[in-house]
């Protein structure tokens, strides 16, 4: 890590938070899309764990084929939450806005089918969460969670990003800590003195393993320590639910891509699409053949928790 811990801990003592007694827990949940039986394992998980705080940092729907019933299980339990761009996009849609070009076409068939299922109601909860919030428990640093970054939801705090776009994209955030999602794998460092965590993905993992993930932090008095969680699960629930649900009655190579995902852990459908964007294809299973073959073997995104440099 670039910078030295003794920065958190100086800014930590700064606001009269080092000299806690209590250590309190917090669970951040997110990038649950549709995945129904990924969400009642992690909420095993937090019954086991008893943390004092769970929070949800949005993508509750689309990528797979229980968007409502993760709505219908997650939301009565009140947790507080914020919003994913997959939430906010399908909002948008049901408003006639941001509608792709090839709507209604096979290629669209999983956002259609997740978009279908969602009621007025269940739109109206989706457009009403926050973009962000400030988390506070007792005796503990104040932390802002995010989707993506605390300036857009759809810029993640990954290891593609530098420090110094991450810098820029904390521009007056007063929190030394900053939670966020989307990515769909751990990450954690430190930029320009704030601790950034990146928290795994519940529904669709992009690291090479198929668990169920979450991040669970625990205050030590000087800063917030991150515990990267994964929980297995059984998937034939949730392949079952993409057949049951229809998406892949016309063919749709992108429902099959989003399942592969599931399988695999690792992102295939967004990065097909860039590939064919960039070069004025066709999104047809010729074309992804071409894109597997050409296609690097897949590396798991590196986790390495901050060490204690005290």
């Amino acid at each position: 890590m670039a910078e030295s811990q003794k920065q958190i801990k100086d800014a930590a003592r700064t606001e009269g938070q080092a000299a806690a007694a209590a250590e309190p827990t917090l669970a951040v949940i997110a990038d649950i899309h549709g995945n129904l039986p990924a969400l009642e394992a992690v909420l095993a998980d937090l019954a086991r764990v008893r943390p004092d705080r769970i929070v949800v940092a949005g993508d509750f729907v689309n990528r797979g084929p229980q968007g409502r019933a993760v709505l219908e299980r997650l939301a009565p339990l009140g947790y507080p939450a914020i919003s994913g761009n997959h939430d906010t996009w399908l909002v948008a849609l049901a408003r006639g806005e941001l509608v792709p070009r090839d709507w209604g076409s096979a290629w669209t068939t999983p956002v259609r089918l997740a978009l279908e299922e969602l009621t007025p109601e269940w739109l109206a909860w989706l457009e009403a969460l926050p973009f962000s919030l400030r988390v506070e428990l007792p005796g503990a640093a104040p932390i802002r969670l995010v989707h993506g970054s605390p300036r857009h939801s759809r810029e993640g705090m990954g290891r593609l990003r530098a420090d110094a776009e991450v810098a820029e994209a904390l521009a007056g955030v007063e929190e030394r800590t900053v939670i966020g999602a989307h990515i769909h794998y751990p990450h954690e460092r430190m930029v320009a003195g704030t601790h950034v965590v990146v928290v795994g993905a519940v529904g669709c993992p992009f690291n090479g393993d198929v668990n169920a993930q979450y991040g669970l932090f625990r205050w030590d008095g000087v800063m917030w320590r991150f515990e990267h969680r994964s929980i297995p699960y059984d998937h034939e629930p949730l392949y079952q639910a993409w057949r049951d649900g229809g998406y892949l009655d016309d063919g749709s190579l992108a429902s099959e891509l989003m399942m592969l995902e599931h399988r695999t852990a690792r992102t295939h459908y967004v990065p097909f699409w860039e590939w064919c964007m960039a070069r004025g294809l066709a999104l047809t299973r010729e074309q992804y053949e071409r894109f597997a073959a050409e296609r690097p073997s897949f590396t798991p995104p590196p986790f390495t928790p901050l060490r204690d440099e005290s």
